[in-house]
């Protein structure tokens, strides 16, 4: 992922302007101008976006607490209490990362919390020479959730070894010193976004209800595609060894020494379902479902492109359902079963980033190569 998040930056969050590859629309309904699409936002920001959000902090705020508490006196019980934080965390963020448009694209949020594998040699230099530059290219994979997961769980054989690289490892204090400088930066991070959605952002996004550009449900789409792409890619298919002829990379999934990477693959994508579907702990409100229906949308098939989209969301899901952690030992020991769920996360791709932009107008606006 680290080389795909640089080239993010390279942009530096603006959109480039190109169209995905489609099939011609000539047969297909232009999107119903009657849709209430402020509904639908107010929907996605009130039930999903902003409690994403607030949950997100929420947690970085109790794992920078649990930092500071294993710090002040490390022993067994406050490092198992910090890694079930940092769990929640991680696992909160599968649920925050395809908002990534707004306050959290003006704060390089997604490449900041989440640029993986963690540059362990960078992580390991920073402690050793006890100073640490966040705003450096060099230090991107050296931060966030990716570099905890290795300085939680990927310094010693088990948590015995991992107890004594903050106690009596001659580089203990400095080991300490960066653990907490990274837990305030995700934890400042995150508040600084979160109060951005509180303070204004989010009457911003309700009033913004076309579909160009800068349109919410624009960014709102291509986020949604982007994020999902980041889930098949980089989650999923580059461990797997789907774009480098069949020769796996199992040490590149997420959360490799949490032993989470299926976990969170799957959290991931019950989100990016939720946000298609509009649906929360409130109910089912106007979603990404409804704007294809009233649209008419159709599938090359001839079918409803919500039914199809919907029914290939509910079959990836389960091909993931199929997998077991760690994933890192299930591409090993079983690569077929990787590479099969990656085929049908392809599928449900082509649906979301051709048909659906194309019956609701939206134009893709990240530049990528991912070959659809």
């Amino acid at each position: 992922m680290r080389t795909f998040i640089l080239a993010t930056l390279v942009i530096a969050g603006t959109f480039v302007g190109i169209q995905s590859c489609t099939k011609s629309t000539d047969d297909q309904p232009s999107a119903n101008s009657s849709f209430d699409r402020k509904a639908m936002l107010t929907n996605l920001s009130s039930n999903i976006i902003i409690p994403a959000y607030t949950a997100f902090q929420t947690t970085t705020v109790t794992l920078d607490g649990a930092v500071t508490a294993f710090n002040a006196g490390p022993d067994l019980a406050k490092l198992t209490a910090l890694q079930a934080a940092f769990q929640a965390a991680y696992k909160q963020w599968q649920a925050t990362s395809a908002f990534g448009f707004g306050p959290a694209d003006q704060a390089n949020l997604r490449v900041n919390i989440n640029t993986y594998p963690a540059d362990i040699t960078q992580i390991n230099s920073n402690i050793s020479a006890g100073t640490y530059d966040s705003n450096l290219l060099s230090n991107l994979a050296a931060k966030g959730l990716p570099a905890l997961d290795y300085l939680l769980f990927g310094i010693g054989a088990d948590n015995n070894a991992i107890l004594q690289q903050y106690t009596s490892d001659s580089k203990a204090g400095n080991r300490k010193t960066y653990l907490a400088t990274l837990s305030a930066e995700m934890k400042n991070q995150a508040t600084t976004v979160l109060n951005a959605w509180n303070s204004g952002y989010t009457t911003t996004f309700l009033n913004a209800t076309g579909t160009d550009v800068g349109s919410s449900t624009g960014q709102l789409i291509n986020q949604l595609v982007y994020d999902y792409e980041i889930l098949k890619n980089y989650e999923i298919g580059i461990p797997a060894g789907v774009q480098s002829m069949g020769t796996p990379f199992p040490q590149k999934v997420q959360a490799y020494y949490a032993k989470l990477s299926v976990q969170l693959a799957l959290l991931h994508i019950q989100t990016l379902q939720s946000i298609y579907l509009g649906k929360s702990a409130q109910g089912d409100g106007p979603g990404l479902d409804d704007y294809l229906t009233q649209a008419n949308a159709k599938a090359s098939n001839g079918s409803s492109l919500n039914d199809v989209i919907k029914n290939q969301f509910a079959t990836a899901i389960a091909k993931l359902q199929g997998l077991s952690d760690p994933l890192s030992d299930t591409i090993k020991t079983n690569q077929a079963s990787v590479t099969a769920t990656y085929t049908e996360l392809q599928k449900l791709t082509v649906l979301l980033k051709t048909d659906m932009t194309s019956s609701l107008g939206i134009l893709i606006t990240y530049g990528d190569n991912d070959g659809d």
